[in-house]
């Protein structure tokens, strides 16, 4: 999702999955925060850039 800076409903659909929201809830059970927070983190991580 980072890097080709995508939302959670575009990667949802990618990896074969019908609900976005289903999707965000796996990932955050998975990675332990939802795909949005995650996805904000990392870019002000990499680069300082706060794009949703």
């Amino acid at each position: 999702m980072l890097a080709k800076m995508m939302d959670a409903g575009i990667a949802s659909r990618n990896v074969g999955y019908a609900s976005a929201s289903q999707f965000s809830r796996e990932y955050g059970r998975y990675f332990g925060a939802p795909p949005a927070k995650d996805v904000h983190r990392l870019r002000w991580q990499v680069g300082g850039a706060d794009v949703e």
